[in-house]
């Protein structure tokens, strides 16, 4: 019998800056699997043609900006948005997180049985370096502020709410209905838990135990989060930058300097695309970190 070839792919618009076929590659690499990680670049434009002709020639697929909720419409109509914890790979914390956030965004698909399914990992990537980190305990009940309401943004917020139950979430985010429309599907599930403010320098920082950056603001290329707001963090906060590239955005390097808990955006990549991975091909994500964790450290160590 020949042996499987994984094919496997990143989809948005533009890419090039993506480190996931760094870390998908060494996935391969260490699980012994033969194969390979590509950017796959499809307009907005493109995406509902793509979904129908070409997704299917592949084993499975992340989704990235700016295509999350999209995809997720279009398999709703089309495909598959797991919802059964049973199913899917081994109950998994994706899964479970997609049964019970209601989520309307996907960053992972898979082909299985000439179906798209589709899930997203970015809650519980989120969740794991967050629940590694010393105060963790802590958090249950804490005032958290959140930055962004896409589709990062919405799984992480259905982690805070869900998960680790926080007490108060505040979300800001540059459309400012977009966010409404967040708050109000996390209320429905919590009612009252989260609110949204209009203005960036209206966020509590000052108040806050947790603060997660899930907008592109610090991104190579983006602007960066304002200096006036930054001013408003301190000792023992826990900050939490989505942004991978680079690896210290102006928030990560205010939060050192105010002597802040700092997870970077690597760690989250690591931790949801090694979940994606196992969905995708069965082995334990587990299995595969560390690797990933591993070519990232590499890379960003190779920038120096």
């Amino acid at each position: 019998m020949p042996k499987k070839i994984w094919k496997l792919g990143i989809i948005g618009w533009p890419l090039g800056y993506s480190l996931s076929p760094l870390m998908h590659r060494a996935a391969l690499k260490t699980a012994g699997l033969s194969g390979d990680y590509k950017e796959i670049k499809v307009r907005a434009t493109g995406l509902k043609k793509w979904m129908r002709t070409e997704a299917l020639m592949l084993d499975g697929f992340n989704v990235t900006m700016p295509h999350k909720r999209a995809v997720a419409s279009w398999l709703a109509a089309s495909g598959e948005l797991q919802v059964d914890a049973a199913a899917g790979a081994k109950g998994s914390a994706a899964t479970r997180f997609c049964a019970e956030s209601g989520a309307t965004a996907v960053n992972t698909v898979v082909a299985r049985d000439g179906v798209l399914v589709g899930y997203n990992t970015d809650g519980p990537g989120f969740l794991q370096p967050l629940a590694a980190a010393p105060r963790w305990g802590s958090l249950k009940g804490a005032k958290a502020v959140l930055l962004g309401a896409g589709g990062a943004a919405e799984g992480i917020a259905g982690a805070l709410s869900n998960e680790v139950k926080v007490g108060r979430l505040t979300i800001w985010n540059r459309n400012p209905d977009r966010a409404e429309e967040l708050v109000k599907r996390i209320n429905r599930r919590r009612p009252e838990v989260a609110q949204t403010v209009k203005e960036i320098v209206a966020l509590p920082l000052e108040d806050a135990d947790l603060v997660v950056n899930a907008t592109p603001m610090g991104m190579a290329g983006k602007e960066e989060i304002p200096a006036g707001v930054l001013d408003h963090l301190y000792t023992g906060q826990v900050v939490v930058d989505i942004v991978y590239e680079p690896r210290e955005t102006a928030l990560v390097r205010a939060a050192r300097r105010k002597k802040c808990l700092v997870i970077t955006g690597d760690e989250m990549l690591a931790a949801q695309g090694a979940m994606a991975f196992e969905i995708w091909t069965g082995v334990p994500a587990a299995q595969v970190l560390p690797a990933m964790k591993r070519a990232l450290d590499e890379h960003f160590a190779a920038r120096r």
